[in-house]
């Protein structure tokens, strides 16, 4: 059993030689003569697999790719081919959740809005959709959804119109990247939807770039009341327009996923998919390769309150993970020159929430134990 697997897949050899002969590649200089004799192929996004690559690989079996997103996959080519495909659907969800959680905080405590008093438009009920919508409700901040393929698929959840995400105060996408058909995200936000925001709205794009129209973006935030905007996605990377960085409030370089736990959770789906098809039992897990940070020692104020204020829950949240970090830091590579990929490349380490233990150092009330569980952090009490 031969597994062919990318060079920047996170602990791929540890994963991959448990289950028979494994060997890395890198995507810059992949050749259909490495996958001849390969049984299974793990992927990222950079690697685009579609008939040149596989057109001597007689034996695959299997393509899996380490990502959410796998538009970089020819899957119909696959399909008739009879290989299997599969992604890691979800890897990233609770990282890009955190980090909307973390503009939102930033967004109140620098008097942008308020959190008790907006309400969120999420757009995309997927596994990131629904990961932000539980931080939401973990913290009682008022969000909707807009989902047309989930709502005409049955599910289950109160959805509203495209129209009414126009109207709210944030508006959060979460959708994959559709060309065309009755459901086509290209161009989602239109220059229509920009025209319809107002200086009160604050956007957010960490799915993909072309969801946005960027032309129809520049336009607005360089007319009059402009929406304030984050981008953590843009048109054509790493070619990006850096002309757009200078009208945004906060940007970065497609690392809303980038948590230690997101990268490795699609190594694990990836090595789990194999050992499925292979008929080998799954033997490996994350906890065998992550170390727990230390605990937070923490304590609320008023610990009989029903619910931490929010100057308790930025200073707690933020010191976890603050986005503003990594807008400095990739203003700074653009700055630099054009180092959209190279940022990416060597992004800092970031952690989860629930990574963490919070050791409180006495008796809380119940809401503010759901706060916290909900948020994902372990409870410890010292």
């Amino acid at each position: 059993m031969k597994i062919l697997y990318e060079d920047t897949i996170p602990r791929g050899f540890d994963y991959f030689s448990s289950l028979g002969e494994a060997v890395s590649y890198n995507a810059a200089t992949l050749r259909a003569d490495d996958v001849e004799k390969c049984d299974y192929l793990a992927v990222r996004s950079t690697t685009s697999v579609n008939e040149t690559i596989l057109s001597k690989a007689h034996t695959l079996r299997c393509v899996a790719t380490a990502t959410a997103g796998s538009n970089h996959i020819d899957k119909t080519y696959l399909e008739e081919r009879g290989i299997a495909w599969r992604d890691a659907g979800g890897c990233n969800a609770i990282a890009v959740a955190e980090y909307v959680l973390s503009v939102l905080l930033v967004a109140h405590r620098d008097n942008k809005l308020d959190l008790s008093r907006i309400r969120v438009g999420i757009v995309g009920a997927g596994h990131v959709g629904t990961s932000l919508s539980r931080l939401l409700e973990a913290l009682d901040i008022a969000y909707v959804l807009n989902d047309p393929p989930r709502r005409e698929a049955g599910d289950p959840r109160h959805f509203v119109d495209f129209n009414d995400i126009l109207t709210c105060d944030v508006i959060s996408l979460h959708v994959p990247f559709v060309k065309e058909g009755a459901h086509k995200t290209l161009n989602l936000i239109d220059e229509d939807a920009l025209q319809s925001l107002g200086a009160d709205t604050l956007l957010i794009n960490a799915c993909r770039g072309e969801v946005v129209n960027e032309k129809a973006l520049m336009q607005r935030l360089t007319a009059g009341s402009a929406p304030t905007v984050v981008l953590d996605v843009f048109d054509n990377e790493p070619d990006i327009d850096t002309a757009l960085l200078e009208h945004l409030w906060l940007a970065t370089g497609h690392i809303a996923g980038h948590s230690v736990e997101g990268k490795l959770r699609g190594t694990q789906l990836v090595y789990e998919h194999f050992c499925e098809l292979a008929q080998k039992p799954v033997k490996l897990a994350m906890d065998d390769f992550l170390a727990a940070p230390q605990p937070i020692s923490f304590m609320p104020r008023d610990p009989s309150m029903e619910a931490l204020n929010w100057d308790e829950v930025i200073s707690l949240l933020l010191s976890i993970y603050d986005v503003t970090i990594d807008d400095q830091d990739f203003r700074h590579a653009m700055q630099a020159g054009n180092k959209f990929a190279a940022y990416r490349k060597a992004y800092r380490v970031r952690r989860e929430f629930n990574a963490f233990t919070i050791a409180l150092s006495g008796v809380v009330s119940e809401g503010i134990l759901r706060q916290l569980t909900g948020l994902g952090f372990i409870i410890e009490t010292l």
